[in-house]
């Protein structure tokens, strides 16, 4: 749904094979609805873990291997960012179980934003100088809540 899909900038972690397999099945969408976000000054793309809230998530769906997982677990700072979880999508007619990325423990005022059903870098362009402030923190401190 990101910036890892075909033409974005993250999507060449899908095709570097030296780190896991993977192949595209074909474009999906979330079969329930699910708040994708624009959040920070770099322009990130978020998909907010509040099923039901939002619009159906147009995406891609790819086969990878646990090595791919496991890279691409890197890149959305899974678990202490991201979370992962299986969900129901729709792909080439079929409605299947994949896993999917989605911001928990967020702040509430994210789902003030504007939903998006889809992500584009060329629309939306986010700032790679995010990657200079990516050290785990930043994002964390930006989304995530405040703890007590």
């Amino acid at each position: 749904y990101g910036t890892l899909k075909t033409g974005e900038p993250n999507h060449y972690w899908f095709e570097d094979k030296s780190n896991g397999f993977s192949e595209i099945v074909g474009p999906a969408e979330t079969v329930e609805k699910f708040p994708l976000v624009i959040a920070t000054k770099y322009n990130i793309p978020m998909l907010l873990d509040q099923a039901g809230t939002g619009r159906n998530i147009k995406g891609e769906l790819y086969k990878i291997d646990e090595q791919k997982l496991a890279h691409l677990d890197i890149l959305e700072a899974y678990p202490s960012l991201y979370t992962r979880k299986i969900i129901q999508i729709s792909v080439n007619g079929e409605i299947i179980e994949s896993w999917i990325y989605l911001m928990n423990d967020f702040r509430e005022e994210l789902l003030k934003n504007n939903y998006l059903n889809e992500y584009s870098y060329k629309l939306l362009p986010w700032d790679p100088a995010y990657l200079e402030e990516k050290d785990g923190s930043f994002l964390v401190n930006c989304i995530k809540k405040t703890k007590l």
